[in-house]
């Protein structure tokens, strides 16, 4: 008897399913770990037990801790850029012009998780961890161009102002700085005064944009989210390899 044309095709796609599931679910574990036991102190069979799964299917789909490590990283970082375009978009929603101060606050809420808890670790593990540096310094780099660009399409209004890359770096580099200091210091009453200066200055960086450009016309400017979204694609293809 012949076999359905159809078989072979299907049986293909379900196991093509199941083994990116297998390995998302062994990613997912590994940051897991990372934040609850410190990456010097996460073994790959500690990995294992928390995905549930056999050495043998750790070992097929990373057939050597640095694999898996490499492979990690690339995960945690694609995991914290769509956690921030998803919650942003939320945000911004149907607003005219970007809502800057609710913006700030999501993104702080974001580095309040433990998505940022392991990104902060593995920086400071990196500078001792020869292999870790290795991979995290271009997955780093790769980061940053990709969440440059996702901003640009999350606030379309404010990337028609030269200040955007600016606005970008004082963001990322005052809420990450302070959110790496949370666990050593007692930073409340600091954290809501830089917050607060920091929407002021980027509301007063921002003035002329927020009052003469609205989102859905920015979208359809030079530079705005269509360009942005090819250009995202264009710095995926400089990245490590993607897991």
């Amino acid at each position: 008897m012949s076999r359905t044309p159809s078989t072979t095709p299907a049986n293909k796609t379900w196991q093509k399913t199941k083994s990116e599931n297998t390995r998302n679910t062994i990613l997912d574990a590994a940051i897991r770990c990372f934040y609850q036991f410190g990456y010097n102190n996460t073994t790959t069979e500690k990995i294992a037990n928390e995905a549930g799964v056999s050495r043998g299917a750790m070992l097929h789909h990373f057939p050597s801790r640095a694999d898996l490590i490499k492979a990690a990283v690339l995960h945690l970082n694609d995991k914290r850029l769509e956690l921030f375009k998803r919650e942003e978009d939320t945000v911004q929603g149907d607003a005219a012009h970007s809502r800057v101060d609710e913006g700030i606050d999501t993104y702080w809420a974001q580095l309040n998780t433990p998505y940022f808890v392991v990104f902060h670790e593995l920086q400071i593990a990196a500078r001792t961890d020869p292999e870790l540096h290795a991979v995290l310094v271009p997955a780093i780099e790769a980061l940053d161009r990709a969440w440059a660009i996702t901003v640009r399409e999350v606030f379309p209004d404010l990337a028609q102002s030269p200040e955007i890359i600016r606005a970008n770096w004082l963001t990322l580099l005052l809420l990450e700085g302070m959110a790496a200091n949370l666990h050593t210091r007692r930073l409340d009453k600091v954290a809501d005064d830089l917050l607060a200066w920091l929407k002021s200055e980027l509301r007063g960086a921002f003035s002329d944009v927020l009052t003469s450009t609205d989102r859905e016309s920015a979208k359809r400017q030079p530079g705005g989210a269509s360009k942005g979204k090819s250009a995202r694609t264009s710095a995926k293809r400089r990245a490590p390899p993607k897991t």
